[in-house]
């Protein structure tokens, strides 16, 4: 009875409070290290970096983002077997403690940092597909709005957390733990603390959950698939049912499969935010603001910001139109959501542009150009990344939970090959080219969705899944 007032006071599970929680926290100690990443990876060892080469630490983000999104399959398929969810995430947030301490403890030492970066991809493999997919099983196949309106919820704790995230890193970083010389630049960075910092709210999240997980998942992800005294009484009666995919079910993985491939080159062009237009931005862009120097990782603070703003107001006019039954198809919001994103990197080559090849860092573009890109990429996420989430888990039958969630993160893997390679042409290539490159292959994207979107409508049938 406690349980049922609880659920009705909050109208969502404990559970989801828990997954944002955990979301949160490691969206948080993400984002405050991943702005700097770059220039941690290149600036000397006396500035507080590892003193890599441009090609070595594009080298070093592409296996690193590619191995950390290719085993998130292999994560699941050991979750499911194993281990059950609720183990998987304490392995996680305990791992990437420790991965993030030898970060703090032993840079410039590049040997040594590199094992606490495989640590932290065995860590991935284990958190962000597993953390999603609770979210999923918290709620029944019939329950769209609610299940809708939870990863909404679910993704703005992501965005709480990368709005704080870099801004408590890039003080860190650019201004608390920085070595100033006596004409007041910055001589030595303070990266390593921020990974300090990092490391300790990882043992923090781990320690929550730790207390947290019997009391508010109960039985939810406690144990292997088809495991367990009451996971075995629930899933007996289903494991008869679920042996075979139905021809539905083979139509739908087919029209998931097309929105992934799509979707891997919308993560590809938007995570260059973490890498070319940072490095843009550090370089060309007149970051004082009334004598502040803004640290460059507060950029994505404001997309953070903007999201935890506009989810709520994404998500009301999503079930107020599914209320009037005006939602808009699924693959329109995301042709429109990936046109839209395509739009905010021309936004940034009109800023560059204003330089008129004056390349020596000179001349600077006015902040409000990459604002103004920021604002109309954070209205393109939403309409891609909460909606193609909630569809990977409403269409993927309940036994591949964990692992349709991992194959939606799958779709950073191209991102990473792609970054890194960036990083390392950047110079060749110049910064209008690739932003050229990037915007004109989201709007082609976008064009594709729009042109087979009855197609994939009548593949994923969501209008069918209330009956089933």
């Amino acid at each position: 009875m406690e349980e049922t007032v609880q659920q009705e006071k909050f109208h969502h599970p404990k559970g989801l409070w828990l997954s944002c929680i955990g979301m949160c926290g490691s969206s948080f100690l993400k984002y405050a290290v991943s702005g700097f990443l770059i220039f941690f990876y290149t600036y000397s060892v006396g500035m507080g970096g590892l003193g890599l080469s441009k090609e070595q630490a594009g080298l070093l983000i592409s296996v690193a983002t590619t191995a950390g999104s290719i085993l998130p399959l292999l994560g699941s398929v050991i979750t499911d077997r194993f281990l059950g969810i609720q183990k998987a995430l304490l392995l996680a947030f305990f791992l990437q403690g420790v991965a993030y301490l030898f970060f703090f403890l032993f840079t410039p030492n590049v040997p040594l940092v590199i094992v606490g970066i495989t640590l932290n991809i065995v860590a991935a493999a284990f958190l962000n597909n597993n953390l999603s997919a609770i979210v999923g099983m918290l709620y029944s196949k019939k329950e769209h709005t609610r299940n809708d309106a939870a990863y909404g919820i679910f993704y703005m704790a992501v965005n709480i957390g990368s709005f704080f995230g870099p801004i408590l890193g890039g003080m860190l970083t650019d201004h608390w733990m920085a070595v100033r010389d006596a004409a007041g630049n910055v001589v030595r960075y303070g990266y390593k603390y921020a990974y300090l910092m990092v490391s300790i709210g990882m043992f923090l999240v781990f320690a929550i959950y730790l207390v947290l997980i019997p009391k508010w998942l109960g039985e939810v992800g406690k144990y292997p698939v088809g495991k367990g005294k009451k996971a075995e009484e629930k899933s007996n009666q289903k494991v008869e049912k679920a042996e075979k995919l139905t021809d539905v079910d083979k139509k739908r993985i087919l029209g998931m499969f097309i929105i992934f491939l799509l979707v891997t080159v919308y993560w590809t062009c938007y995570f260059q935010t973490s890498y070319t237009i940072n490095t843009l931005a550090n370089d060309y862009v007149n970051l004082k603001v009334l004598g502040f120097q803004v640290p460059v990782v507060w950029l994505l603070s404001f997309n953070g910001i903007l999201c935890i703003i506009l989810s709520p107001i994404f998500g009301n006019l999503w079930m107020k139109l599914g209320e009037k039954k005006m939602d808009p198809p699924i693959s329109l919001k995301m042709a429109i959501g990936m046109a839209i994103t395509g739009l905010a990197f021309f936004i940034i080559l009109a800023g560059f542009n204003t330089l008129h090849g004056v390349l020596d860092k000179s001349v600077k573009m006015d902040l409000w150009y990459m604002l103004l890109a920021y604002t109309v990429l954070t209205i393109g996420e939403l309409l891609v990344s909460p909606v193609g989430m909630a569809l990977f888990n409403k269409l993927t039958p309940e036994r591949f939970s964990s692992m349709a969630m991992s194959a939606w993160y799958l779709t950073y893997t191209f991102s990473g090959i792609a970054s890194g390679y960036l990083v390392a042409v950047t110079d060749k290539w110049g910064y209008a080219k690739i932003l050229i490159i990037l915007g004109s292959s989201l709007m082609v994207c976008g064009v594709i969705l729009v042109v087979i979107k009855r197609f994939l409508e009548k593949l994923m049938a969501v209008d069918k899944l209330a009956e089933e």
